[in-house]
């Protein structure tokens, strides 16, 4: 069976998507070919039908037959009122002898029969006057205040009535329309973004605009070349100038939208005509969660609320504002018009058993596989306030349809992420929002490309963003106090880890530094905000006095970190508590850190991240430079190796081997506080030397230790404070062996 690709009916814009479902629904419901499949091929929809290009703009040319779009619950649409322009719309059909519009001066009739009618166009008039005089008078008295607010609820209820007559009274076409516009549930009226509000947008009503078009292209004699135009884009005849609302934002007009100050907008008749027409398959409907009685609400087809990702350079200046999203999918295989109006009737992603709400919980779905198995790829449109005024068509790029391995991992963040986004409001603090907006943003971006080759650093950008978010709210009572039922973001699975563990030393120093933890004196999280363990969990406290982190720089803070660990620990009866982890860092990885290569900003973040997260459930396969004592042979400033045989908690099995253990020793970093190497290197020799370990350098015979030449020695290759940093960070067993061979006089026992 041929293939004619319909080069007019394209992804983007809008108005070409809806025209490429317009033509093959018209084409098999008119029966010029019931056999007939569409499918989308290199962005561009196809049609699998025994047709030729000719045949089919000769049969909307001289055959087609309008479906009865009408939208008589709208003031402007010329049944609730006997002047302007939709009056002038309907009378004209009404007028006309063509049999090619009688369905659509049946469905007329039909509606002028409803008595309801003559009900709303009074309570209209009156509804008119009071906000007439409102305006003028900037505010009502009492009781026409009340009135107005009466009169309009009369007017919602009376609309929702003509609604359910008409749907006795209309033509089946005529209901699909009704439903792409408006869905009535419990939860009240519910309009479609892709038709306005109701089936109108500002001024510009679209059954009126659809009648008006409708008799251009089947009276003028330039319809032939206007329908090829059309569905094959061969721009051969001019465009008329009318108004195409907001499905095609390049058509529209105004400042610079053609040569000179100001363009006007253009359109050719049949865009808009097949456009109304492939609407309806976009119909809503009501949803009810089986085993509630939550009611009833209304939803549309791919349709859900705005996320601002993928669009901050349009959300976030000159105060525009979105109301809403599509995602329009794209299948390659050829599909029927029974099988598409399946696909559009459940319309829906499906994320962790319920509807996705908005851009990045669909982007979700469609990373878990939570769609249509069919779809190949989703063209995303938002619906933009454009001036201040109407609302327009925004498209926002293709999707495509992918399993993300780690997108499932995301479900453990829902709860805090929803109440977290409940306390982001209008009226919270920007630092907030922007946080959330990263979140968002992150998760969209991972389930976008996170299989291009760069997963890791994208779900780790993921991880940054909740760390950063959870440490603007641990830095925040009042927010807290404001955002009810906002606890700590729970400790998250050690999938986590591995699905951010990209092997970059900013990342083992983080992790190492995430998994500082002891039973006696807690986790470094602990140190970071002011919270406490509650079984699996944490939840916030008032009380909590190890809490040191602040907004300085990564090194004051992982300082101060170490003096409160080592402090606390002192007080708790067992120095060795402060430092045990269950990941360590290799002394390249100090080295590095020493030398002031790595970002410390990136550090800072990870540890954040990281902190939320039950790193010690993480098995991190060993790093081979680390496994040989003489293996690495990094240049290390002698202070620090010095100080670290100190400032290490061994593994059970070497402390069980080296008899009385090595603890920090709080005077020290005393010491380096007060930015005196020298004489902490100088008193960790003497330290040292009580062990019966000999630090070099070496005495001679019969004379006194050589320990004041720590006093002399080049101490000033890194600062105190990078250096009480470097302290914190844990090390290996097997790296503290090859500190001990730098430093001490004689080689220990490897033990292995």
């Amino acid at each position: 069976m041929p293939i004619i690709e319909l080069q007019g009916c394209t992804p983007e814009p809008l108005m070409n998507y809806l025209k490429a479902l317009g033509v093959l629904r018209i084409i098999v419901e008119q029966e010029l070919d019931p056999t007939a499949r569409g499918f989308w091929k290199n962005h561009v929809f196809c049609l699998l039908t025994q047709l030729s290009e000719d045949q089919i703009v000769e049969f909307f040319a001289t055959r087609y037959q309008p479906s009865p779009i009408l939208s008589p619950w709208n003031g402007e649409a010329g049944f609730l009122a006997d002047t302007g322009a939709g009056y002038e719309a309907i009378s004209k059909m009404q007028s006309s002898t063509s049999d090619r519009l009688l369905p659509m001066r049946d469905a007329i009739l039909g509606v002028k029969s409803i008595d309801l009618f003559s009900s709303l166009t009074s309570l209209r008039a009156r509804e008119k006057a009071l906000k007439k005089k409102k305006n003028k008078q900037k505010k009502l008295a009492g009781a026409e205040a009340d009135e107005l607010k009466a009169t309009t609820s009369s007017i919602k209820r009376l609309k929702e009535n003509v609604i359910f007559q008409l749907r006795g009274q209309f033509p089946e076409a005529s209901l699909a329309w009704l439903d792409s516009c408006m869905v009535v549930g419990t939860d009240g009226f519910k309009s479609a973004p892709h038709l306005g509000s109701g089936g109108v947008d500002g001024r510009m009503e679209f059954s009126v605009n659809y009648i008006n078009n409708v008799m251009l292209a089947l009276e003028d004699k330039r319809t032939a070349a206007w329908a090829r135009d059309s569905i094959a884009a061969t721009n051969r005849e001019r465009n008329i100038s009318s108004s195409i609302g907001q499905f095609a934002p390049g058509r529209i007009g105004g400042a610079n939208g053609t040569q000179g100050m100001e363009g006007s907008s253009t359109i050719n008749p049949w865009d808009f005509v097949l456009m109304i027409e492939g609407s309806v398959f976009l119909a809503g409907s009501t949803n009810r969660k089986l085993g509630t009685s939550d009611g009833s609400k209304a939803v549309f087809p791919f349709t859900m609320n705005s996320a601002p990702v993928g669009m901050e350079t349009l959300t976030d200046s000159d105060g525009i504002k979105s109301k809403g999203e599509l995602w329009l999918p794209l299948w390659e295989r050829p599909a029927s018009i029974g099988e598409l109006q399946q696909l559009f009737s459940e319309g829906r992603a499906d994320l962790n058993g319920r509807q996705a709400r908005d851009g990045v919980d669909f982007s979700r779905a469609v990373a878990n596989l939570g769609v249509d198995r069919g779809i190949k790829s989703f063209s995303r449109q938002a619906f933009l306030q454009r001036n201040g005024l109407s609302f327009i068509a925004t498209p926002l790029g293709q999707f495509e349809v992918a399993a993300k391995n780690d997108a499932s991992l995301l479900r453990e963040i829902d709860p805090w992420l929803s109440r977290f986004r409940q306390a982001c409001g209008d009226k919270s603090p920007a630092r907030f929002r922007t946080a959330l907006r990263e979140i968002e943003r992150s998760i969209f971006d991972y389930c976008q490309y996170g299989d291009s080759g760069n997963d890791k650093a994208r779900f780790q950008r993921i991880l940054v963003a909740l760390g950063n978010a959870e440490s603007l709210v641990a830095r925040a009572p009042r927010f807290r106090t404001d955002a009810k039922g906002l606890r700590p973001l729970a400790s998250l699975s050690q999938q986590w880890v591995s699905a951010t563990d990209d092997e970059s030393p900013e990342f083992i120093i983080a992790l190492a530094l995430a998994s500082i933890s002891n039973g006696g004196i807690g986790s470094i999280r602990l140190n970071l905000e002011d919270v406490e363990p509650k079984g699996r969990q944490y939840v916030w406290s008032d009380k909590s006095h190890a809490s040191v982190w602040s907004g300085a720089g990564l090194v004051t803070n992982l300082a101060a970190v170490l003096y409160r660990r080592v402090m606390e620990a002192d007080r708790a009866g067992n120095p060795a508590a402060a430092l045990t982890s269950s990941h360590r860092a290799t002394l390249t990885d100090i080295g590095e850190f020493l030398a002031g290569h790595l970002d410390e900003e990136r550090i800072s973040a990870l540890l954040w991240g990281l902190s939320l997260c039950r790193t010690w459930e993480y098995r991190r396969k060993p790093n081979p430079s680390a496994v040989s004592p003489q293996g690495n042979a990094l240049v290390l400033p002698s202070a620090y190796c010095l100080l670290k045989l100190l400032f290490h908690t061994p593994a059970a099995r070497q402390a069980a081997n080296e008899g009385e253990p090595m603890h920090p020793n709080l005077g020290l970093l005393g010491l380096l506080r007060a930015d005196r190497t020298g004489d902490a290197c100088q008193r960790a020799a003497r330290l040292l030397r009580g062990k019966s370990l000999t630090p070099r350098p070496s005495p001679m015979h019969g004379f006194p230790s050589r320990d004041d030449e720590w006093l002399e020695s080049a101490c000033s290759v890194v600062d105190s404070q990078t250096l009480a940093a470097s302290l914190l960070i844990p090390i290996s067993d097997y790296g503290l062996d090859s500190l001990k061979l730098r430093v001490l006089r004689e080689k220990p026992e490897p033990n292995h």
